[in-house]
């Protein structure tokens, strides 16, 4: 047997898991994500902001801000950065839109210049949108529900003060969220039966 076909069988004598136990998740309902060693995660969505564009002094002002509303947070947390790839077909549609009804020469430049851009954007894999979720946890206990949704929601409003939009996630969203570790060319596709997939492990 050539090295080619013991390579085969190896592979096909690994045993197939679902993906949700392989990535220890028990279950995934309204607001939270119920693990099999017995803990439940609830994750909140932190629209990003560009400080880039800030002055040094915004900067500063902004920083100082968010120390203040944080300084009381003293029980752990995770944050998860992870980009999500972004379909510009719409936005590429628009502009070829606009293009066609436009008679003036030099829009007409700028729009062709736009459109390429996006379609650079595409070609090269770099059409993505930052994405920020902060995730809290805990033993499942009793009241742990309660306990997790009050401590997201007092997280939210210190982001509120700070000037920051968030939003606390659900179960389409949580699925979403966990397929995108997974499989993130398909995890924003509609209607994914994610908590059945079969994952195979090498």
């Amino acid at each position: 047997m050539g090295g080619f076909d013991k390579l085969v069988k190896a592979f096909k004598s690994k045993p197939t898991i679902t993906a949700n136990k392989f990535l220890n998740i028990k279950d995934i309902q309204g607001n939270f994500l119920y693990t099999i060693d017995g803990k439940v995660l609830a994750y909140l969505k932190i629209y990003p902001k560009n400080c880039k564009l800030m002055s040094k002094e915004e900067q500063k002002n902004h920083a100082q801000i968010l120390t203040r509303n944080f300084a009381s947070e003293l029980k752990p947390f995770k944050l998860y950065f992870t980009n999500r790839p972004v379909n510009l077909q719409r936005n590429q549609d628009y502009q070829a839109e606009l293009m066609d009804k436009e008679k003036n020469a030099t829009k007409f430049t700028l729009q062709s210049k736009r459109s390429r851009s996006f379609g650079n954007l595409s070609v090269r894999g770099k059409a993505l949108e930052s994405e920020i979720y902060l995730i809290v946890w805990g033993e499942n206990t009793e009241y742990i529900e309660q306990e997790l949704m009050k401590r997201l929601n007092d997280l939210k409003m210190k982001f509120t003060n700070s000037g920051y939009r968030t939003e606390i996630l659900e179960e389409r969203l949580i699925i979403q969220l966990v397929n995108s570790y997974t499989n993130p060319d398909v995890a924003y596709i509609e209607n994914q039966d994610y908590l059945e997939s079969p994952l195979t492990v090498i």
